[in-house]
């Protein structure tokens, strides 16, 4: 797959000067030599690579910037709506109450269990009524979770984007466990009549992790190329046409940014459209 990547890609920069192979093999070397030409770099195995205007018009390169953003780390997990009446009648046993937890010091008569037949959504009463959202998690995702933080909402159907953000806030209420599962179940509160929630609906619920938030370096995740070893790369411009492969570091994805914990200073511009195509011409040439 790779490879065949690379070859549309150096097919791609051969077209550039195509036309003017039609007029023979004489003006079609002049044409790719000032399409595009590769320059070695002192004590660097890879090539400059440096494009004519047309050409970088031609392969659509675009570039951006290195730069340093606030990071959030987030977690998306299922919720279920639910009335206050149902919270308060809901079996309680708190975490840290001085039980063991996952109920490994009790003793649980085996008998087989019919799971309840699911009501259907109905929508929350109206004058106002709060929606409750309850959430399963680990115990270790419980220490990550921002505790103070409000979880945003959406539907389950991922084409549906919700025109406003839906938040629920942290109920106060300590975590619950859930003995038979070894789980917990947390509740955030959304307050007002119009939320548009169903009770007895299932939600994505996007959790924020606790952690600093502190501005890390990222680059657009398209001016990632990754080669056929798996190890990650970007194209820097330090001049105008002129293109050089860099390795990176990446330490995770988040949304449409990769973090770096490796990499070009911050300010340097980089190629955000086109990588896959220079990385064609820098090795079909040479």
């Amino acid at each position: 797959m790779k490879a065949q990547l690379v070859t549309l890609a150096a097919g791609a920069v051969l077209g550039v000067f195509a036309q003017a192979q039609a007029a023979g093999p004489g003006a079609a070397a002049a044409a790719k030599s000032a399409a595009v030409k590769l320059e070695p770099i002192p004590g660097s195995a890879v090539k400059r690579v440096r494009l004519s205007a047309k050409a970088a018009e031609r392969l659509g390169i675009e570039t951006g910037k290195v730069e340093e953003q606030p990071i959030v780390r987030k977690q998306m997990v299922s919720g279920l709506v639910m009335t206050s009446q149902e919270v308060a009648a809901a079996p309680k046993l708190a975490f840290g109450g001085g039980g063991v937890f996952g109920a490994f010091a009790q003793t649980v008569a085996a008998k087989s269990v019919q799971p309840a037949a699911q009501p259907a959504p109905r929508k929350a009463a109206a004058g106002g009524e709060e929606a409750w959202i309850a959430v399963s998690l680990s115990p270790a995702e419980w220490d990550r979770l921002a505790k103070d933080k409000p979880a945003r909402l959406f539907p389950l159907a991922t084409r549906e984007q919700p025109a406003d953000k839906l938040l629920a806030e942290p109920s106060a209420m300590p975590p619950i466990e859930d003995l038979k599962r070894t789980m917990l179940t947390t509740y955030y509160v959304v307050n007002g009549k119009d939320h548009g929630l169903a009770v007895n609906q299932r939600m994505r619920v996007e959790l924020q992790l606790a952690g600093a938030e502190d501005s890390q370096k990222v680059v657009p995740y398209g001016a990632l190329y990754y080669d056929a070893r798996g190890a990650a790369w970007v194209y820097v411009s330090k001049e105008p046409l002129a293109f050089e492969r860099q390795s990176v570091q990446v330490d995770r994805v988040v949304g449409n940014v990769a973090v770096l914990t490796d990499g070009p200073a911050l300010g340097t511009s980089v190629v955000t459209v086109g990588a896959a195509l220079l990385y064609g011409a820098e090795i079909f040439g040479k």
